[in-house]
């Protein structure tokens, strides 16, 4: 019997959740539950072991369980589904293959010469101790570092950034800001004093923030304050949604944005229903994109910049006479005549 090979590792941005404590639940297409882990883990996540209050974002593969969506809701934590959280995280080279040399390893350590053991070393007569009473002063206490800019707004503060800063990465803003005096926090928690806000941040994560009670305050002005040159922000193309079709049935669809009341998943086995099918990214076999709320920017560029047809959620259930429950399954309406 052939061994069974390795599930594709994926690329991801080694800082793309580096403030994110993580738990996935449901299943996940092509990963052990492990594998899944390890790649999150790979982006910076930390993974806890159950869903509890330290959780900021839970996964959602296929199959979630509904008693668990239900404790999610009453926490309040932000969701997202695993192919949608890919597509934000996956750094450059997209999904690396998996390796078939699995023996190399062991070749290597055989290869690999004893280490030899330190020779012990010999007994050192104690000096003696200088008689005197006399003790050293303390060390100073450290002090925050400085700000180049000479605006000390940042000096000595617990901060944490927050949604997308236009033209750096997470760890190059985070960078510019420790340089200024700020100290990071790698969650939102209690000793944060300072968010910083960049584009598109999460509406849980936003919520958490006026709980606790954090001042906030948006990149461009931090940018303003520090003199620094702000990267302009993308172009968002014009996606006029079109008329909704009365069938689905043997078209290949794409959701894109946030479906209100459902996961990604249940949206996605709402229109299977009426005998759809799903790509797993934006490409040429896409006949239809499905537009929920808060769609990227990016996925708005490529769709224009693929012509593909785009409809609204709302304007395809209605026309395809579909009730949607949020906590029962789909009902069909009855058709008028």
């Amino acid at each position: 019997m052939a061994p069974k090979k390795a599930a594709p590792s994926i690329s991801v941005r080694p800082d793309a959740l580096s403030d994110e404590k993580c738990i996935i639940t449901g299943e996940i297409e092509g990963f052990k539950r492990k594998e899944a882990e390890q790649i999150l883990i790979d982006a910076g996540a930390t993974i806890e072991k159950s869903l509890n209050k330290k959780v900021t974002l839970v996964v959602l593969g296929a199959d979630a369980g509904p008693q668990k969506l239900e404790k999610i809701e009453k926490l309040g934590i932000e969701t997202k589904d695993w192919n949608e959280l890919i597509e934000e995280i996956q750094g450059e080279g997209g999904a690396a293959p998996a390796n078939d040399d699995e023996g190399d390893d062991d070749e290597d350590e055989e290869m690999e010469e004893p280490e030899e053991k330190p020779e012990p070393k010999k007994k050192v007569a104690p000096k003696a101790k200088a008689n005197t009473k006399a003790k050293a002063n303390p060390a100073p206490a450290a002090k925050p570092t400085p700000s180049s800019s000479g605006d000390d707004f940042l000096s000595g503060k617990h901060v944490i950034i927050t949604g997308t800063i236009p033209g750096h990465d997470r760890k190059d803003a985070q960078t510019i800001l420790e340089k200024e005096g700020a100290i990071f926090e790698k969650s939102l928690n209690k000793k944060v004093e300072l968010v910083v806000l960049g584009g598109n941040p999460g509406p849980d994560k936003l919520e958490k923030i006026k709980d606790l009670g954090a001042e906030v305050i948006e990149w461009k002005e931090v940018a303003k304050k520090l003199g620094l040159e702000l990267a302009p922000e993308k172009k968002v193309a014009n996606v006029e949604a079109g008329a909704a079709p009365d069938s689905v049935d043997g078209k290949t669809l794409l959701i894109t944005g946030e479906i209100d009341g459902l996961t990604r998943s249940a949206a996605q086995k709402v229109l299977e229903g009426a005998g759809a099918k799903f790509a797993k990214t934006l490409n040429k076999s896409v006949e239809l994109v499905v537009l929920g709320a808060n769609a990227g920017p990016d996925k708005l560029n490529k769709i224009a910049d693929q012509g593909i047809p785009t409809v609204e959620w709302s304007e395809l259930i209605d026309e395809l006479g579909i009730d949607v429950e949020a906590s029962e399954p789909p009902k069909k309406k009855a058709k008028k005549n």
